[in-house]
């Protein structure tokens, strides 16, 4: 693990004038991107971000040279807008129990920040979701862990067991999930399909919004975290349409693939009126027989 000398998390790229310009109006948002090379490195605020303490993430438009501690080099990557953002950012505890899907902010400089607030002490993993142009969807990953805490990185993995009953009820919806098959085969395509019903009166919900150009985003890591499938809806949002009009639901599909036998925790997240409900999952996928 690289042990965090801050709580920053800087990625270094750029975007040109131009494309800049574009990004920010709006105009350009299936042509801009980040030109140049990428790095990953953390920053020092502190000694180790704490445990309820703000600390920042950084995408910088500074160039450093790559083999330094701390820093990882994409040479010479062009990333692609994915879902409305340049890069996707997780933040997820190593047990498993804390999530978070967020996207910096782009600044005047060609920099892009966010803060966020790690909500108990651990060990974290951060994985940046990019997609170079000139090649395919990538996940650059790095681990963090908070002041003072201790444990080491084999004592606080996760140890699931898979749901028994997949329905919840969150934020007045009712979510239920059906998985196709219904005993997941690792290596084998799979399916998991949400049905959203009202929690008060139990009719079918048909007023999801759009989130980032798709009707959900799904997130899922295996349980020692070595496995990571980030999937988006089957059922897409037409291009060149008045988003704010459109409405969704009830039932929205998302396909993946689990790459191995184990236990995977599910994040999927839905916009319903300004919420945005994020619902989790303990699912096993099985050898084949």
């Amino acid at each position: 693990m690289f042990d965090a000398s801050g709580g920053s998390i800087i990625l270094a790229g750029k975007l040109s004038q131009m494309q800049d310009e574009a990004y920010r109006s709006g105009a350009a948002e299936k042509r801009a991107s980040v030109s140049g090379s990428v790095h990953l490195r953390y920053a020092s605020r502190n000694q180790k971000p704490r445990s309820w303490e703000m600390f920042q993430v950084q995408h910088d438009s500074r160039r450093r040279e790559s083999g330094s501690a701390g820093r990882i080099r994409l040479a010479d990557a062009n990333h692609a807008i994915m879902h409305d953002k340049l890069f996707h950012l997780f933040i997820v505890s190593q047990d498993l129990s804390q999530f978070q899907h967020i996207h910096p902010v782009l600044e005047s400089d060609g920099s892009f920040t966010i803060e966020t607030v790690l909500p108990k002490p651990g060990h974290y993993k951060v994985y940046s979701d990019i997609y170079p142009i000139e090649g395919t969807p990538q996940v650059l990953q790095r681990d963090i862990s908070t002041v003072g805490y201790k444990s080491d990185l084999h004592a606080n993995v996760a140890h699931l067991s898979a749901d028994t009953v997949l329905t919840k009820t969150l934020d007045g919806i009712k979510i239920e999930l059906k998985l196709d098959p219904a005993e997941p085969i690792a290596g084998k395509p799979m399916t998991l399909k949400y049905h959203l019903t009202d929690e008060k009166t139990g009719a079918p919900l048909r007023t999801l919004k759009p989130y980032l150009g798709a009707w959900g985003h799904t997130l899922v890591l295996s349980e020692d975290q070595t496995e990571y499938v980030h999937s988006h809806p089957a059922e897409t949002i037409p291009e060149d349409v008045d988003r704010t009009k459109l409405k969704g639901g009830p039932d929205v599909t998302f396909e993946g693939l689990l790459p191995r036998p184990d236990v995977y925790k599910i994040w999927t997240q839905f916009l319903h009126g300004d919420t945005l409900t994020t619902v989790s999952f303990t699912i096993k996928a099985v050898q084949l027989h």
